[in-house]
């Protein structure tokens, strides 16, 4: 038996053995379970996962939802920034474990808000664990001490929706990484799911490099 590396829960959105495998992440003071149609929508015949940070929101007692770091977008909390990003990276390794595979196949992270920033830093931090990233509304945040790219991304598939206009920063730094980048606007600001899905088909899903 072995126990899990990473501590963060998810939500088995759809299951069964298609491929390819989506794992989503949430935006700011959110649940797993509100990318569901998102994840759905975009990978119709695939496996969804609803991953979901370990941090709550609170208001009083209760918890209204869940943040990957503290602190704003562009300039997120170092060390919750750094855990998100290590449980992550640790949730990536275990979906490996489970697999029963002799090659596994590695997964897309389709990220929102929040979720989009943690989804672009794995894939300049561990781009060897993923077949591709979606990042809707994202960016590259300034955390001090964090130095990207981790590792070269090696023609890795990257999504950007709706970035912000006029900004080409995202784009020549995963360009300049070795990242393969390609721009969806949705119109006035929606979020373009048949264009994700079709993006997403036209990938082949890599596998776990030995």
């Amino acid at each position: 038996m072995q126990r899990p590396l990473s501590q963060l829960v998810y939500a088995p959105v759809q299951t069964g053995n298609g491929t390819p495998t989506i794992i989503t992440l949430h935006r700011h003071d959110a649940f797993a379970d509100e990318m569901r149609d998102f994840g759905m929508a975009m990978n119709p015949s695939g496996r969804v996962l609803g991953l979901q940070s370990g941090k709550g929101v609170y208001v009083g007692r209760d918890i209204t939802g869940y943040t990957w770091f503290l602190g704003p977008l562009d300039q997120p909390s170092p060390i919750h920034f750094g855990d998100s990003l290590a449980e992550i990276e640790r949730f990536l390794w275990d979906e490996i474990d489970r697999s029963s595979a002799s090659e596994p196949e590695l997964p897309f992270l389709v990220g929102d808000e929040q979720g989009a920033i943690m989804a672009l830093a794995a894939a300049a931090a561990v781009p060897d664990l993923l077949s591709g990233v979606v990042a809707i509304n994202g960016a590259l945040p300034v955390v001090p001490g964090w130095e990207p790219p981790l590792a070269p991304l090696d023609g890795l598939p990257i999504l950007l929706i709706n970035p912000v206009p006029g900004d080409d920063t995202l784009t020549a730094s995963f360009t300049g990484w070795g990242g393969v980048v390609t721009i969806l606007n949705g119109e006035s600001g929606q979020i373009p799911n048949s264009q994700i899905a079709e993006w997403i088909s036209r990938q082949t899903p890599r596998k776990l490099r030995s």
